[in-house]
């Protein structure tokens, strides 16, 4: 082959560039065609080709140009990384899961990669070991709202309700406009009895996402469980992870007793919380439910206070929604909290 051929091939590869970048992708394909074909060799041109494919819904041209290209360069961890992406596309998830660990062989710091792997675990129903590549993820880069999202719905299918409501509590912090990890925050509050935060979170949810049938209908069902709630033949029933972590018990006997009325009793339990946990906003925030209900004003904003530290975004849309604070909403000090 000659040089100017290898030139051509050259410039063809950077107008494919240009284009993807500017999701032209036709044009893209169009000009990745002619590179390879003057340079059969030029494995970035195929990298490039599959985008473009994978990009146009054509995921099995995608799949035989990412082939082309590992077939000169195997050791590039970005073309794994796309096989397996087009691979997920075409359901063979097993054949994906393969090409997203031969990416990890050559980039194993590549957060990315760890949060795809996620997906398609998600996609097989390997619950635990997404949550396990969703962790990896994020301590690769624990700013990423879709990770947590993930994560906290790869909880939801365990139905460790408590670790899920936590994930998308960091979703939310670092994406508050997401009706998705709103509505999925209400179903994980939900199943834990915490109908109050459920329904504030389906509302927050239909605020970003209006007339979301799924939506209505659960908090629908969460305002009956709390309206019609039956506290005589209430039982505290424990998640399945408080076997394992003692403060989920005193949290949840905490949710009970303020559910029967007996706030003074719930405060205590949340105390105990607080004592294992220092870091467990709910319990700062359901204690400051439960001043606010006995009267105790400053106490109530100096738990609130606490919660909001934590995750300043949820717990202020958490206060302006939930009556049981509604004796401190026209307190000056409230009202600095949620200005922040």
């Amino acid at each position: 082959m000659n040089l100017i051929q290898n030139l051509e091939a050259a410039w063809y590869y950077h107008l494919g560039s240009r284009h993807l970048e500017a999701n032209d992708h036709d044009s893209a394909l169009a000009n990745f065609d002619r590179a390879v074909k003057l340079q059969s060799d030029h494995y970035k041109a195929w990298f490039g080709r599959g985008m473009a494919l994978g990009n146009l819904e054509r995921h099995l041209d995608a799949l035989k140009s990412f082939d082309e290209a590992l077939a000169v360069e195997p050791n590039a961890s970005f073309g794994w990384h796309n096989r397996a992406i087009a691979l997920g596309k075409l359901n063979r998830s097993l054949e994906a899961l393969n090409s997203f660990d031969r990416a990890l062989e050559f980039n194993p710091c590549s957060a990315s990669i760890w949060h795809n792997r996620g997906l398609t675990l998600i996609d097989m129903g390997l619950y635990y070991k997404a949550v396990l590549s969703f962790d990896r993820s994020l301590s690769l880069h624990p700013e990423v709202a879709g990770a947590w999202y993930n994560r906290g719905n790869a909880l939801l299918e365990l139905k460790l309700y408590y670790q899920a409501l936590n994930s998308f509590d960091r979703a939310i912090e670092f994406n508050p406009d997401d009706a998705n990890a709103w509505y999925n925050r209400g179903l994980a509050a939900n199943s834990m009895g915490l109908y109050k935060q459920a329904v504030a979170s389906f509302s927050r949810s239909l605020v970003l996402k209006p007339g979301r049938a799924e939506a209505v209908g659960e908090r629908r069902v969460a305002l009956g469980k709390l309206v019609g709630f039956n506290h005589k033949n209430s039982k505290f029933t424990p998640t399945s992870e408080c076997i394992f972590e003692d403060y989920l018990i005193w949290y949840n006997r905490g949710v009970e007793l303020a559910r029967q009325g007996s706030y003074s009793e719930a405060i205590a339990c949340y105390e105990t919380t607080l004592e294992i946990n220092p870091d467990f906003a709910n319990a700062f925030y359901n204690q400051a439910c439960c001043y606010a209900l006995l009267g105790f004003v400053d106490l109530a904003l100096d738990n609130l206070q606490r919660a909001v530290e934590f995750m300043p975004i949820l717990y202020r849309e958490l206060a302006l929604a939930d009556s049981d604070l509604s004796c401190i909403w026209k307190q000056e000090r409230f009202a600095d909290l949620i200005q922040g």
